[in-house]
């Protein structure tokens, strides 16, 4: 039982990093920039933000959105703009997960019906006056 449970938190932080690196590449595309700490102090601010979420703050009146990743030892950072456009490339993806989804359960329910001989012609009932 301890391996299973093992096992299973190993699987579950496999798809986390997954999930994170597709997070990653979403923001690269959207125009967020990696920066790497240069200084201990930077280092230890990295480290205490909210890992793998993105936070908006404000500087000089803009807001500005930063995702932490301690592990990679960088910070993705980008203005409202390309936090849009982060926005509309998730909606996209997951649009799309979405799409092939339902295409590959519609695959799945027409095989299936095959079975019966298709839904071609209408099932026989007992009342001709149906």
């Amino acid at each position: 039982m301890k391996k299973l449970s093992s096992l299973l938190l190993l699987v579950l932080a496999i798809s986390g990093c997954n999930s994170l690196q597709k997070k990653e590449q979403l923001l690269s595309v959207a125009g967020f920039r990696s920066v790497a700490p240069s200084t201990p102090a930077q280092t230890a601010r990295l480290k205490s933000l909210p890992q793998g979420h993105l936070t908006p703050f404000s500087k000089n009146g803009k807001t500005l959105f930063v995702l932490a990743d301690a592990k990679q030892n960088r910070l993705f950072v980008g203005n409202q703009a390309q936090y849009q456009a982060y926005k509309q490339l998730k909606l996209s993806n997951q649009l799309s997960r979405d799409q092939r989804a339902t295409a590959d359960l519609n695959a799945d329910a027409s095989a299936e019906w095959e079975a019966w001989g298709g839904l071609d012609t209408p099932f026989p009932t007992p009342d001709p006056n149906y």
